[in-house]
């Protein structure tokens, strides 16, 4: 793992994070959860965004649906918290990302993977 930060020693930590402040209970995770981090934070503030727009216009609104932008929030933050808590438990596991013989078995490239552009060079037709 590539993080000081381990779920499995501090589990109310990563459970407060997940549902408080989901994208940095993805971040903290390490690099392996890094780059589902800036999505969960996209639909975290597209949740904070709908909250605060139901509470500033009131709940009742004049239209009388005021509570759907609230019950689009919640929807939304809960499915930010989901996704983090999915992105964790995968993380940890995937046994490739904390043994280093795995993972750099995992990224070598073969030596029967061929380069794509070769084909072109050569002029052989694309299979």
């Amino acid at each position: 793992m590539t993080s000081l930060h381990h779920p499995a020693r501090e589990p109310a930590l990563y459970r407060f994070l997940g549902i408080v402040l989901p994208p940095v209970g993805a971040y903290r995770y390490g690099a392996a959860a890094h780059s589902c981090a800036a999505p969960i934070a996209i639909v975290w503030a597209a949740a904070l965004v709908s909250i605060a727009y139901a509470l500033l216009t009131g709940l009742a609104g004049i239209s009388g649906y005021g509570g759907f932008p609230l019950a689009i929030g919640l929807f939304l933050w809960v499915f930010a918290t989901v996704w983090t808590f999915l992105v964790v438990r995968n993380v940890q596991a995937d046994s490739s990302l904390t043994d280093p013989r795995k993972h750099e078995e995992r990224v070598r490239q073969r030596e029967d993977d061929h380069d794509p552009l070769d084909q072109l060079d050569s002029g052989e037709r694309p299979r």
